[in-house]
């Protein structure tokens, strides 16, 4: 099989990224935040696994220094990609009042990377959808699934994504931090931190006829303040598991 990240393959074709109805192994990655170098590896971390599609859950640009090097790398492989409210801000920064900056750091550089991005790849962000399905039973989306916004840290808001959620396994992204988001069937919620055991691969049995599932993958990102190692994920669809793995330089 070609390289995942071979610019020169058409990957949508070749790997049938978007086909419902087949059994994949999909590979999930998020937040790469213009840090190029972090993305290929995290790609290649893909390849490992023996993912056989790709997804993107968003916040392809802003904070690093490579915008459109990630954008150019994630559209030749037609990875499909979530609109995350980096990747929204750097697009709309100036002309939408409902921008949301959580501090003045993250304001100041989508203010610089929008003029450095090309004319495709601003039509490119703007026109990513804020949820698609991979497959069935699996729905993408960057944080919410009415706010891409939204901070993914109290019940209540969980139980809203819960709520909203219209497939059993849910992916998203935006926090940094991942972690498995349980609804068990009498309704209670549990919190899984799968590196709490120290080790830097870990496989979860997913039983999405009785529970529902909200998987956050992480980061690809090492640019950032909470310089948390990349990570990459694996949903087996066929033996329904998520494998969370850290990825180091």
């Amino acid at each position: 099989m070609a390289s995942i990240i071979d610019p020169t393959v058409d990957w949508d074709a070749t790997i049938g990224i978007s086909g419902y109805g087949r059994l994949v192994r999909l590979g999930i990655f998020t937040d790469v935040h213009a840090d190029y170098e972090a993305l290929v590896r995290v790609l290649r971390a893909l390849e490992a696994l023996a993912a056989d599609s790709l997804v993107c859950l968003g916040d392809l640009v802003v904070h690093g220094q490579r915008p459109n090097e990630v954008v150019d790398l994630v559209r030749s492989l037609a990875i499909p990609t979530v609109g995350g409210n980096h990747d929204h801000g750097a697009v709309y920064y100036g002309s939408d009042p409902r921008l949301v900056f959580f501090n003045p750091k993250s304001e100041l550089h989508t203010a610089l990377t929008q003029p450095r991005l090309s004319d495709a790849n601003r039509t490119y962000l703007a026109q990513l959808p804020e949820r698609f399905h991979p497959v069935p039973d699996v729905c993408c989306v960057h944080a919410c699934y009415r706010d891409r916004y939204g901070l993914l840290y109290s019940d209540t808001i969980l139980a809203q994504l819960h709520a909203d959620a219209p497939v059993p396994v849910t992916l998203s992204g935006h926090t940094h931090r991942t972690r498995i988001h349980v609804r068990q069937e009498d309704g209670s919620l549990v919190d899984i931190d799968p590196w709490e055991s120290g080790a830097e691969r870990v496989t979860y049995e997913l039983d999405w006829e009785r529970e529902r599932y909200i998987l956050n993958c992480g980061n690809t990102s090492q640019l950032l303040y909470d310089r948390l190692p990349a990570v990459c994920g694996l949903l087996d669809t066929k033996a329904r598991t998520i494998t969370w793995q850290r990825v180091y330089e």
